[in-house]
């Protein structure tokens, strides 16, 4: 079954794509992958939709998903056509505009009937509900397949005992593989911001003209306000214990703005830091402190192209050895698109997605599927 993950994350940079082939036994392979930019007009409107003290009615949030819902589609439909072969199934992840884990609900929008209409392509979608509803903490999701693709490698190469996948979307989250049949065999949880805040900054220096740190060439120049960061680790996400989750509503920039005075390339340096020292500490808290191995950090997402997050981090962890992921083999930018065509498979599988790393108790709800006119096509090669 061929399948086409998507992805946008909590950056809103962009769209992110990969279709694979997946047989019945769950092994797969990748056959292409792509990416397009997100609308400034719908971007913007997602953005401001997470403000603090935001009210949106019940009519614009059916609006927004609406709207993303007919931009997913239109965009999937082009992407599509530029490339052979076709999917089948599209998996997709859909936009977190809200994330409230200690109230037990989050909402990804893109209303996957539009997607349907449009594409003609069966859709799985939703994939946080069900593992909410099982009471976990619906994130991160993607531990369960950084261990099939840790496995997938160490079938093949010979990978030392204690492996850790770092994602750095606009959050930053951890999976770790230790030691088998122990409780850290897959351990994972949200660390805190990645790249809001230095998005955010940037933003805010450039005055609009660049939405990113490309290569940390903006941190670099500035100078961190050491204060600030002592400041933000007070934050009480980072008192919780695992099982947990975050998202843009713990970590709005407005909390950031409020905790120095560093402005231009400075606030840039400082968020970036701010990054780092989240992520160390994660680590040195409940990995390092419990005498667990940890030979490898491979960094993914978007963050793992910012040079100066890496050296920094590099610099904060001398022991470990830390590098995008790109080093076993993978674009560090595709792995959570992966990782959710891969779940629409276990999801059209009735497979569950979490485990303990969210905290779900007994069996979570994996994806829901809304048919397209392929659907019967698909009905039949899942039931043989």
């Amino acid at each position: 079954m061929r399948i086409l993950g998507v992805m946008t994350g909590t950056s809103c940079d962009g769209l992110d794509c990969v279709c694979v082939e997946v047989d019945a036994n769950g092994s797969w392979k990748i056959l292409w992958n792509d990416s397009a930019k997100y609308p400034p007009k719908l971007k913007e409107q997602v953005l401001r939709f997470q403000l603090p003290k935001q009210k949106n009615s019940v009519l614009e949030i059916l609006k927004l998903n609406r709207d993303l819902g007919t931009w997913y589609g239109q965009c999937l439909q082009k992407l599509i056509g530029a490339h052979d072969p076709k999917p089948q199934v599209i998996s997709c992840h859909g936009q977190t505009v809200a994330h409230f884990p200690d109230d037990e609900v989050t909402l990804q929008l893109g209303d996957p009937a539009r997607i349907a209409q449009i594409t003609k392509l069966t859709v799985v979608s939703q994939f946080r509900a069900g593992d909410m509803a099982a009471g976990g903490q619906g994130a991160p999701l993607l531990p369960l397949f950084h261990k099939i693709l840790i496995d997938k490698l160490s079938a093949d190469q010979n990978l030392p005992e204690g492996i850790a996948i770092h994602n750095l979307g606009g959050i930053s989250n951890l999976t770790y593989l230790g030691p088998k049949d122990s409780p850290f065999e897959v351990f994972a949880f949200d660390t805190g911001p990645a790249n809001i805040w230095i998005d955010d900054a940037v933003l805010k220096a450039t005055r609009g003209k660049s939405t990113f740190d490309k290569n940390g060439a903006l941190g670099r120049k500035g100078k961190v306000d050491a204060q600030a960061v002592k400041k933000a680790m007070k934050h009480p996400f980072f008192k919780k214990e695992a099982p947990k989750s975050t998202g843009r509503d713990d970590f709005p920039f407005s909390y950031f703005q409020k905790l120095t005075r560093a402005r231009g390339n400075d606030l840039i340096a400082t968020a970036t830091a701010v990054t780092v020292e989240s992520i160390a500490r994660a680590y040195e808290d409940t990995i390092i402190s419990n005498g667990l191995p940890l030979a490898a950090i491979f960094l993914a997402g978007g963050g793992a192209k910012n040079s100066l997050l890496l050296d920094w981090l590099t610099d904060r962890m001398p022991s470990v050895y830390i590098q995008p992921i790109s080093e076993l083999g993978f674009d560090d930018q595709i792995i959570e698109a992966l990782g959710f065509a891969i779940f629409g498979f276990l999801s059209l599988m009735g497979e569950p997605l979490g485990g303990p790393w969210t905290g779900v108790d007994g069996f979570g709800p994996p994806g829901q599927i809304t048919p397209g006119e392929n659907w019967i096509d698909v009905a039949s090669q899942i039931s043989s």
